[in-house]
């Protein structure tokens, strides 16, 4: 068959900044990707998954500067969705995103009503069409890019850690849906998600400066591979018998109750409503649902960061207001960039404690306990020169210093490893605090495998 996409011998290396001392990336790196296939590119964070998309977009080293040598070859031209897709979302509405790379292409306005038309109806996000971007959750917001895309009609499709977010049903709408575009599809992940079992046709593995092609599917080989290689939760899936008991899983002597909870947020039809949800200290609880379903939302009214409109929230007994939720909880958001805001990452870990006025001394050594626990590779380097995966794990190492009683973890699936995601969460609950702990995720395995019940969403 014919190769949509051919790399040889492509090496690249950053410039040096302070703090950050410039690495080679890749060194003589070479594939190829057939025309109508979907590969996997499994590695590591860190490894440079997301500076290869970019350069394979020509986003790098055009806006960042490098050294680029090699040669790149492609049939047609690319499209991207990003991992933290905020920064590829800017119009007032979804259907506006899509229609907005429709006009700048000069199209006429019948066949951009047919091609946005078709774009909602093939990802099955039609009822997202006139809502704010701002309002959708980081699920929606992948799916509407990859609307985007299907608007646009690039020949290869690229799409770096774009499925970890979206909830299982909608992975398999969307890969689905991909698979029978006929399209060449590339994603880049630092997990092997079981779907891709099901729809990739081509699997590569890139660590230490070394390239497996896998180009037979999924094999016995491809899975060894993918265990020695830590892309893979360790552990068994759960059967439905045990995730039924982590459901139905309750616990005395609550720390934190919500009671006939109701809010919906203003200018949209997006409402939540809980009868009863607690969590409890040093117990760790999974939320889980289909993307727009409200986790989020309910983690914001336990930090304290939305108001209920009715409903009661009680804290150690006593009735909380949003200023107590906030004092006594840390919540790790979707997105990283949210809270990230200081010059360099060690001065985003002693921000807290110094606010907290403890002696120097105490804080260099809580700050550098957290790097090392965190695997923060370069504290002194301001966080947005950081990879995303090492902006998630600056986010955690943040509040982990903090010590609050209630810790939520907001989807942190993109651009960690399975590894890393256990390892942030098994750092909160081995914390002197003792939190509660919340964990939303749409990885049924590991909600079975760090957690000590199971609250299951849905949308109303």
């Amino acid at each position: 068959m014919t190769s949509e996409l051919s790399v040889k011998n492509l090496s690249f290396q950053y410039p040096s900044y302070p703090g950050l001392e410039s690495q080679i990336l890749f060194t003589d790196l070479s594939f190829d990707i057939e025309k109508g296939s979907m590969a996997v590119f499994l590695a590591l964070p860190g490894a440079g998954k997301t500076t290869l998309s970019r350069i394979l977009t020509s986003l790098v080293p055009a806006y960042t500067g490098g050294q680029l040598s090699g040669e790149i070859h492609l049939e047609g031209n690319t499209g991207i969705v990003f991992q933290n897709p905020d920064e590829q979302l800017f119009c007032s509405t979804a259907e506006k995103e899509v229609v907005f790379p429709l006009e700048a292409a000069g199209l006429s306005r019948e066949e951009i009503g047919r091609r946005t038309d078709m774009a909602f109806q093939k990802t099955g996000i039609e009822y997202l069409r006139f809502k704010k971007p701002l309002h959708l959750s980081g699920g929606e917001k992948r799916r509407l890019l990859i609307s985007v895309l299907c608007a646009t009609d690039p020949a290869v499709w690229i799409l770096d850690e774009t499925l970890e977010e979206i909830d299982i049903i909608g992975r398999k709408e969307i890969l689905t849906f991909l698979k029978e575009s006929g399209k060449t599809i590339l994603i880049f992940t630092a997990k092997m998600l079981d779907i891709y079992k099901s729809y990739a046709d081509t699997f590569f593995i890139y660590g230490d400066s070394t390239l497996k092609q896998f180009k037979d599917g999924w094999s016995q080989e491809f899975d060894k591979a993918v265990k020695d290689g830590g892309f893979s939760l360790e552990g068994r899936m759960p059967d439905a018998a045990e995730i039924a008991e982590l459901e139905s899983k309750t616990f005395q002597n609550t720390l934190l109750n919500l009671d006939n909870i109701c809010f919906s947020y203003p200018d949209s039809d997006f409402s939540l409503s809980i009868n009863k949800f607690s969590l409890t200290q040093g117990k760790a609880t999974a939320v889980i649902g289909t993307n727009g379903c409200g986790k989020s939302t309910l983690s914001r009214i336990i930090a304290g960061l939305l108001v209920p409109k009715s409903g009661t929230i009680m804290l150690n007994g006593e009735k909380a207001s949003p200023d107590t939720l906030n004092r006594n909880c840390s919540y790790l958001f979707q997105n990283p960039d949210y809270q990230l805001f200081l010059p360099t990452a060690r001065a985003e870990l002693e921000y807290g404690l110094k606010l907290q006025k403890l002696p120097q001394e105490q804080i260099d050594t809580k700050v550098n306990k957290a790097i090392a626990l965190f695997g923060i590779k370069h504290p002194d380097a301001p966080p947005v020169l950081m990879s995303y995966g090492q902006r998630k794990k600056l986010q955690a190492a943040v509040y982990w210093l903090l010590e609050k009683k209630i810790v939520i973890i907001d989807e942190a699936d993109s651009g960690i490893s399975s590894k890393e995601y256990r390892q942030i969460i098994d750092a909160f609950k081995a914390s002197e605090a003792n939190p509660a702990i919340l964990v939303i995720t749409h990885d049924i395995q590991l909600a079975a495998l760090v957690s000590d019940n199971i609250f299951r969403m849905g949308r109303l």
